[in-house]
C-alpha cells in the first residue's frame, strides 16, 4: 500500500468546522451562517472546502481570501461604483 502525501500546513493556518468558519467570517464582518455555507459549497459560490472523513472543513487562509474577495475598496458615495479591494479611484 502507498503511503498518502503529506499535507504541509504554514504555521498560522489551520482548519476550522463549518460552524466555526461562519462565526470567523461574522467576526471579520461578513455575516454568515453555517447553513449559508453548505450551501454555497453545494453551489460552488463559497469559499474553498476540504473535508475530513465526512466533515466539511475550511482552511483559514482559504475563508481570509473568500472574505477579502468580498471587501470593496473605498468610496466617497454610493454613486460611485463599487471597485474591488486594493483598486483606488482615480482622484
Amino acid at each position: 500500500m502507498q503511503d498518502a502525501p503529506l499535507v504541509m500546513v504554514e504555521a498560522q493556518d489551520r482548519l476550522y468546522s463549518r460552524k466555526d468558519a461562519a462565526r470567523y467570517l461574522t467576526e471579520l464582518g461578513l455575516e454568515t451562517a453555517p447553513q449559508t455555507l453548505a450551501r454555497k459549497f453545494h453551489e460552488g459560490t463559497g469559499p474553498l472546502c476540504t473535508h475530513v472523513g465526512v466533515r466539511a472543513m475550511y482552511w483559514k487562509s482559504d475563508l481570509d481570501d473568500y472574505f477579502q474577495a468580498h471587501v470593496s475598496a473605498p468610496r466617497r458615495s454610493s454613486s460611485e461604483p463599487r471597485r474591488p479591494s486594493g483598486v483606488r479611484s482615480q482622484q
